[in-house]
């Protein structure tokens, strides 16, 4: 197989892999929480926590260090550190050095995950990037269909562990395929790492990611998530001031001067924020008020990445051909409307149809949706600033998770320990009004006022 394959396909198992590692802990964590924790989900809840914040944290450490080193060479090495942590995490003795290795895990996660997509942009055609990155969705949908069968197989067959064995074989395929060097654009070897930007955009992200996944524990009006919120905000004050007048910012500020890409980022927060808490919701919703059994739910709740999985190659090839807008419009819409009968019908008699319809148009959604948004963040960006593009909106993304999570966990809560409709329907509702938001962004993503834009980094150095 020629090089450039090789390195094509290893970037686009990211996607199963990364599918996979998330799939996994949901999984894994009450086995973890009982054998572990014994019984404490508070202290169980860290390997969660986390991978969450760490990851979150050093994602644009990771995009702006593989262009310096090269989007192959970090990728490469970081693949196979996945895996190593991976089997730290399987052979770990107790709850807290299981912790320490989760947090190194989540090191490789934020070099991965922007490096991946930024080889497979950075190698595309002129033209085929949309399908480029619609192959990783495949890999992401596929890991969502097979993931919740064979590790609840793998958990009542041997043990938890043997969840973080399962990741190691597909991380070595990728890393073995990405071995060989490849021609990919994109290495600034000038490209600069600043001690102090650095340390303060990690801590800035860090907090923020942090308070949202403590919200709800801590209360959205408590002293510990104001004080962390105003903490986070300060730092990315003083982070932003000193990418101004920085020749070499690690965010690039000039791209923030494209309506696109500014739109694409406020989407990349929305979509997110609806796109990671419907399965909360969904999955307590079928649990708790219809009284379906965990396998029979995850089962019907597979439908989603199942439609990832076909809809994402078509989408890419069209949005190839007709643009971003048009593609990612119909997709929220499709969405929105799912979730809105949903909202309307759903009652506390169950009805399979109603949940077939919204996880259906859910699917079709997030296979439209969730890769254009790379696309579209890293179009007519020179190459050796693809990976620090990318690398934001992936922390926009992760920031609108921890916030979607923690406000839908907020809206379903009890105090009184008993779920009932009205407050599921709380959760839902959050999701449909979150959606509608996303629907008029999308206008943003309109090509008609950024035609010019092809050459606009000439002028601003990007």
């Amino acid at each position: 197989m020629p090089n450039q394959k090789r390195i094509t396909i290893g970037a686009s198992l990211c996607g199963f892999v990364s599918g996979w590692e998330a799939t996994t802990m949901f999984f894994l964590f009450p086995e973890i929480r009982d054998v572990l924790a014994s019984g404490d989900a508070t202290d169980a809840a860290w390997i969660l926590t986390i991978t969450g914040v760490i990851s979150s944290s050093l994602l644009l450490q990771g995009g702006r260090l593989g262009e310096k080193y090269g989007y192959q060479n970090l990728y490469k090495w970081g693949i196979v550190f996945f895996a190593f942590t991976n089997l730290c995490c399987a052979l770990s003795p107790n709850l807290w050095i299981l912790i320490a290795f989760r947090g190194l895990t989540a090191v490789s996660l934020a070099i991965i995950s922007p490096l991946a997509a930024a080889i497979l942009v950075a190698k595309a055609a002129p033209g085929s990037e949309n399908m480029a990155l619609a192959r990783v969705g495949v890999f992401v949908g596929a890991s969502g269909v097979a993931g919740p069968i064979v590790i609840t197989l793998l958990i009542s067959s041997f043990s938890w562990r043997f969840g973080y064995f399962s990741q190691i074989p597909i991380a070595l395929l990728a890393a073995f395929l990405s071995w060989k060097d490849a021609d990919v654009p994109g290495r600034n070897t000038k490209r600069k790492i600043d001690f102090i930007d650095s340390t303060l955009a990690v801590f800035a992200v860090g907090f923020l990611v942090f308070s949202l996944s403590k919200a709800d524990e801590w209360g959205w009006l408590s002293f510990n998530f104001l004080g962390t919120i105003t903490l986070s905000l300060l730092l990315t004050y003083m982070f932003l001031q000193r990418s101004k007048i920085s020749n070499d910012p690690q965010i690039p500020l000039p791209l923030f001067k494209r309506r696109k890409y500014r739109f694409t980022a406020f989407l990349a927060f929305t979509v997110a924020s609806v796109f990671f808490s419907h399965w909360l919701v969904l999955l307590l919703y079928l649990t708790d008020i219809w009284e379906f059994g965990l396998i029979k739910a995850s089962i019907l709740l597979t439908v989603m990445p199942g439609m990832v999985v076909l809809t994402s190659i078509p989408t890419g090839r069209i949005a190839d051909k007709c643009g971003h807008f048009p593609v990612i419009l119909c997709g929220i819409t499709v969405y929105t409307l799912g979730f809105l009968q949903f909202w309307i019908f759903a009652g506390e008699k169950e009805s399979i149809i109603c949940l077939l319809i919204t996880v259906t148009c859910a699917g079709f959604g997030m296979g439209t949706i969730w890769q254009l948004l790379s696309v579209s963040a890293s179009q007519n960006v020179q190459p050796d600033r693809i990976g620090s593009a990318l690398a934001f909106i992936n922390s926009i993304q992760r920031v609108g998770s921890s916030f979607g999570i923690a406000l839908a966990a907020t809206l379903t809560f009890s105090e009184s320990g008993q779920p009932t409709v009205a407050l599921y329907q709380r959760g839902v509702g959050f999701i449909v009004i979150v959606s509608l938001i996303s629907l008029l962004l999308t206008f943003g993503l309109r090509d008609d006022g950024d035609k010019s834009v092809k050459s606009d980094h000439l002028d601003q150095g990007f």
